[in-house]
């Protein structure tokens, strides 16, 4: 008797990045001869599977998946998919009540993926000026905030905090002391919080770090979370991505937008034509177990 077997996220993900692949399967079906790349028992892959594999990737990524690294690479993951697959069907992990569900709803899904890409593939796509006119309206999201780049350690009494600086001032490195005494997580990493764009930090230390010189070492500095001594390695003003940077990103999007807009109207469509009723609304969430209570964190807001 098959127990129940229960599908890891790391497998579903894999699953999800598959049909995210495939999303432009209808080249598939074109015929000719294909060079056998990979053999799998009676199973292969083809430099025609390879090809529209890199295909189905979007556009902005596509440059990667079509290097000699990237096409290793998804050769590499067909194989592997191939291999886990067969072993999976060997154990008969597919005939198992969850399998089988998902795999329906697989099938399900790219049939629909199917349907659509044939319904929407002479839908006209964005032009440059519908690009320029929605960076004009929302330059707000091109715009990367100041930021600073900053180190710290944390410790939970002033006393603590200020015999830092004196170790510090003594010459020994940040990186040494926080390792040894901080009480955050950056600890491991020497107490360098990397980038961190305004509005991201608790205020305590936001107003010291944007207002302090680059190279400078501050504190003690108290927060919610204990008491703070500070490194400011470097700061970088606010700045707006020009047109030209993001054309191509949000051509990407216009595209997207429109297409989910379509696809919108015609799975309205089709529920009106089937009839469909909705009997009942989508369970909330189930609430999860009370969480132990968590440790101080490096800073950033809750």
């Amino acid at each position: 008797m098959l127990t129940k077997p229960r599908i890891s996220k790391a497998l579903f993900c894999g699953a999800s990045f598959m049909i995210f692949m495939l999303a432009g399967l209808p080249q598939l079906f074109a015929a000719g001869e294909d060079k056998v790349l990979a053999r799998i028992g009676s199973e292969t892959v083809t430099e025609q599977d390879l090809n529209e594999m890199s295909n189905a990737v979007p556009e902005r990524f596509r440059q990667y998946y079509m290097t000699p690294e990237g096409r290793q690479k998804t050769l590499d993951y067909i194989v592997n998919i191939y291999v886990l697959a067969a072993e999976a069907e060997k154990q008969g992990l597919d005939k198992a009540p969850d399998a089988s569900r998902l795999l329906q709803f697989t099938k399900k899904d790219l049939l629909a993926r199917l349907y659509l890409e044939k319904m929407t593939k002479d839908l006209p796509g964005p032009t440059e000026a519908d690009g320029r006119a929605y960076y004009d309206n929302n330059k707000a999201q091109y715009t990367t905030p100041e930021s600073v780049h900053l180190h710290h350690v944390l410790v939970k009494t002033e006393k603590e905090a200020k015999d830092v600086l004196a170790r510090l001032k003594k010459g020994e490195k940040l990186a040494d002391v926080a390792s040894q005494v901080s009480i955050c997580p950056s600890r491991v990493k020497g107490g360098n919080l990397e980038w961190l764009p305004r509005g991201s930090l608790v205020k305590e230390i936001e107003d010291v770090a944007f207002t302090t010189k680059n190279g400078e070492i501050v504190g003690p500095v108290k927060s919610k979370f204990g008491y703070h001594v500070l490194l400011v390695e470097e700061k970088k003003p606010a700045q707006e991505s020009s047109f030209d940077q993001v054309k191509d990103y949000i051509i990407e999007q216009l595209k997207f937008q429109k297409q989910q807009e379509q696809y919108e109207q015609m799975a309205e469509q089709l529920r009106k034509k089937m009839n469909v009723q909705v009997t009942a609304e989508a369970p909330p969430v189930p609430a999860a177990p009370a969480a132990p209570a968590a440790g101080p964190t490096a800073g950033p807001k809750n």
